[in-house]
């Protein structure tokens, strides 16, 4: 494990969230070391670990993201409060669908490997990659491009109504 508890929890044992975060965590950066952006960053002499990209080279092998949890907190529980974080969800998201093409790139390589090979399956490989195999039907994919747009603006909605909060908070007023 990467980070233990010690670095996603605090005395108190409540798991850490924003303030695990360069992007997130405002104006104290003492608990920091992840970044949400796609490469670490270095700021004042200090790096800061990309879990995107850390998300994107173990997801693909274990798609249920346990691997990852197990390997970068030691805990399925911290994930799983982390990845439900509303300022976390946006980025989450993204990982994900990002993460679902990287499993499908991977599987056509195979396939066309198997195609290539003359073995017992390269007929059915063959036709997958004739047939496209790998594109979503219209209907499925219209409707999963319906739910992927309400799903963005529910985190588009949640993310303003946290800015609003961070503005009455700091006695900002919007207009």
């Amino acid at each position: 494990m990467l980070f233990g508890p010690d670095k996603t929890k605090t005395i108190k044992g409540v798991v850490r969230t924003k303030s695990l975060f360069y992007e997130l965590s405002y104006t104290d950066t003492t608990h920091v070391i992840f970044t949400t952006k796609e490469e670490d960053i270095e700021v004042k002499g200090k790096t800061y670990l990309s879990l995107h990209k850390l998300y994107r080279s173990l997801v693909s092998h274990d798609p249920t993201e346990y691997s990852f949890a197990t390997a970068v907190f030691g805990s399925w529980p911290v994930w799983e409060v982390i990845r439900e974080a509303p300022q976390l969800k946006v980025h989450v998201a993204k990982w994900r669908r990002e993460a679902e093409v990287k499993v499908k790139s991977e599987a056509i390589l195979a396939i066309a490997e198997e195609m290539k090979s003359n073995g017992r399956s390269s007929f059915s490989a063959a036709k997958l990659l004739l047939d496209r195999g790998w594109i979503e039907k219209d209907t499925a994919s219209k409707a999963k491009k319906k739910l992927r747009e309400k799903e963005e603006e529910d985190l588009d909605r949640e993310a303003i109504k946290l800015l609003d909060e961070d503005a009455n908070r700091l006695g900002l007023k919007v207009h």
